[in-house]
């Protein structure tokens, strides 16, 4: 469509990104090659993780080398993410590395998210 002097284009505010969308977004040619995510806690290598757009929460945990096993409460984690509208989202998700992706057990993440991997029951005593 060519536009002409004078022509208005309108592009409404996206509220919301459904998961089909976002997986859409992560293959587009003005998507990023990778995304930061933070891991921290129990796991082999804490820190900054490089993945591919719409990694999801198990494959980041993965990518950090896995849950430290002496340490590692492995029952589930917290994801902490910043909204587009400035809040913070924080709610624990437990682990399970056989689900498929799926907002409830294994999101996709986003740039700049972080998983808190926390201690185990008898790491926190002995701690």
């Amino acid at each position: 469509l060519a536009l002409r002097d004078g022509d208005t284009v309108y592009i409404p505010t996206a509220t919301s990104v459904t998961a089909e969308e976002a997986t859409e977004l992560a293959s587009a040619s003005f998507s990023p090659n990778t995304i930061a995510v933070n891991v921290v806690g129990e796991v082999v290598e804490p820190g900054t993780v490089q993945v591919p757009p719409n990694v999801t929460l198990n494959q980041a945990i993965l990518a950090a080398g896995g849950f430290d096993n002496r340490r590692a409460r492995t029952a589930d984690v917290q994801l902490v993410r910043l909204n587009p509208d400035g809040t913070v989202a924080r709610r624990e998700i437990p682990v399970d590395f056989s689900a498929g992706i799926s907002e409830e057990n294994n999101p996709a993440l986003r740039s700049n998210d972080i998983v808190i991997v926390g201690r185990s029951g008898i790491t926190r005593t002995s701690d």
